[in-house]
């Protein structure tokens, strides 16, 4: 038996969803401007999506070249389907003939379709406090080997 998972909001968290919602509508109203377009899939639909992607994400990042998993829309030629996705982010996509059936990954998961998206390897950056740091301590070096040449 299939069962479905449903948003875990409270009635509570749902009105005050409702409320912010409206908010920006007569903000964007007293503006005269139109109200942004809502994409399709932020609705109630991505709490269970981000629910399934969470109850799986660790069984996602373990197989080859995966880097990361989130809900999305998928993409096609560089345009929206607006067909809400889950989408696993790849480091290098590797044609379906070169991978063993063990590595292949499912089209769907609970009912939900899976995108593949190439993103290539994902390195961390030098924080700026570090920059920051490392400037410091060199002017600071810099600044002694000036007053021993003195």
């Amino acid at each position: 038996m299939k069962r479905t998972l449903g948003p875990s909001w409270t009635a509570e968290q749902i009105a005050a969803g409702e409320r912010f919602k409206q908010g920006w509508l007569d903000f964007f109203n007293r503006l005269g401007a139109a109200a942004p377009e809502v994409p399709p899939g932020l609705d109630a639909e991505l709490g269970s999506r981000a629910a399934i992607r969470a109850k799986h994400e660790a069984r996602l990042l373990a197989y080859p070249n995966v880097v990361g998993v989130t809900e999305g829309t998928r993409m096609r030629r560089e345009k929206l389907t607006n067909e809400p996705v889950l989408t696993v982010l790849v480091s290098r996509k590797v044609p379906r003939k070169s991978l063993t059936k063990a590595s292949l990954l499912h089209s769907h998961i609970e009912g939900i379709p899976i995108d593949v998206v190439e993103v290539g390897p994902i390195v961390a950056l030098e924080s700026e406090l570090k920059r920051t740091r490392t400037k410091l301590f060199d002017a600071g070096r810099a600044r002694r080997k000036r007053m021993r040449r003195r």
